[in-house]
């Protein structure tokens, strides 16, 4: 027992010692500078070691903010030769067809998206893909029928959503502008119905 009652103190002691070490992680940098005849001059130097670090970020707008997605419509007006007549919804209507094939054209063309991109990365990219076309039956617009007119410092990844392609984008600035989708083709061989797609954006950091 006399024994066990002598080491207590050692143990104590050693276990503030441990303490003062975890309270104090940080790891001194010490050195001195002596001449033992006084004379001439003296250095010591010592070095702190800083660092910063930066998150990396990147964000990316095309139309609404949120979840909100913007759905652009088109829609072909017909026209029945040769008067022309535009046909109006009904059966059985009389017309003053010549048998030549009917037109479709699109009028009024969706408005332009708001979009902007922006990140700290070294380097950003925009890239896009297209959905399968629903309902997936019979002929309708295809990719390349979509052009994409753009205004201000945001590029659209591609000059048609058939041609989708890795574009990139200034880092630490904001990258804004508007895109708008122009529909061409020719509806007139296109089957009659609604046809849908999305298209995805991707904004990557490297």
């Amino acid at each position: 027992m006399k024994t066990a009652s002598l080491r207590l103190p050692a143990v104590a002691a050693a276990c503030g010692l441990l303490l003062a070490f975890a309270s104090n992680p940080a790891i001194a940098d010490a050195s001195y500078g002596y001449n033992d005849a006084g004379t001439g001059t003296v250095t010591a130097t010592a070095h702190v070691n800083l660092s910063v670090q930066v998150p990396k970020l990147i964000l990316l707008r095309v139309g609404s903010t949120n979840n909100t997605i913007d759905t652009l419509s088109w829609t072909a007006a017909a026209s029945i030769p040769a008067v022309p007549t535009a046909p109006a919804n009904g059966n059985n209507t009389a017309v003053d067809w010549d048998g030549n094939a009917p037109t479709f054209a699109f009028g009024t063309q969706p408005g332009a998206l708001t979009v902007s991109a922006w990140t700290n990365a070294g380097t950003g990219t925009i890239n896009c893909a297209v959905s399968a076309w629903l309902p997936g039956t019979g002929t309708g617009p295809g990719n390349a029928d979509f052009t994409v007119n753009v205004t201000g410092s945001l590029p659209h990844p591609g000059a048609n959503l058939g041609a989708c392609a890795s574009t990139s984008f200034p880092s630490n600035a904001v990258a804004t502008g508007t895109w708008a989708y122009v529909l061409g083709g020719s509806p007139t061989g296109w089957s009659a119905g609604s046809h849908t797609a999305t298209v995805t954006y991707t904004a990557t950091g490297i």
